[in-house]
């Protein structure tokens, strides 16, 4: 299994503790990267144009995002936010997003540990990122519907990959994860969800 990972923290965003996510989501894989059953690649840039290219060289089953996201309000859409060749923020828009990923077939599920990849507009309940993805074919896709703080995400990613190591399957692994969170936080348990295409986890 191969997973994608991306690291967006632009200049002119907050600073998120993304060098301790990396290392406990590795952490988290541990024996299965040990094995060779896991390879996790991690982008240099956090670019469109660097993850076309990625997805375009070798054939990835996971995607993993971590950064900032959101919803702009004056298009209606759910963005991810990577960064411009400046290191400057860019607003990757979900239609975008689901262009990208729509002509990789391996891609099995994307995990996007930003704040509010889930959230959608009143007018129309497929404007997200998460459910655009879904809309373009891919079979799982994981997000969080409110603003999560950073040790809430890394709690997640950590449990979800552990749980995932051993076998659980997707929407299993989440629900571990979510009750690890509610373990020391009894707010954020419910932000992390996930969208399923397929019937089987």
């Amino acid at each position: 299994m191969r997973v994608l990972g991306m690291v967006s923290s632009p200049k002119d965003y907050s600073h998120l503790n993304v060098e301790h996510e990396k290392t406990l989501l590795e952490q988290a894989l541990d024996p299965l990267l040990k094995t060779g059953q896991v390879v996790v690649d991690w982008l240099d840039q956090a670019t469109l144009p660097a993850l076309q290219r990625a997805l375009r060289e070798r054939d990835y089953h996971i995607f993993h995002y971590i950064g900032h996201g959101g919803f702009d309000l004056r298009t209606e859409q759910g963005v991810l936010v990577l960064e411009d060749d400046r290191g400057q923020g860019f607003l990757a828009s979900a239609d975008r997003l689901g262009v990208l990923f729509h002509d990789h077939p391996s891609l099995r599920l994307v995990v996007l540990n930003a704040c509010e990849e889930a959230r959608n507009s009143p007018s129309d309940p497929f404007a997200g990122v998460a459910t655009t993805l879904v809309r373009q074919g891919l079979p799982a896709v994981i997000a969080m519907q409110f603003e999560i703080s950073d040790a809430a995400a890394i709690t997640f990613a950590t449990e979800f990959y552990a749980a995932l190591a051993l076998g659980y399957p997707v929407d299993q692994a989440v629900a571990e994860a979510r009750k690890s969170i509610y373990m020391t936080n009894d707010v954020e348990w419910g932000t992390p969800v996930v969208y399923l295409r397929s019937a089987d986890g």
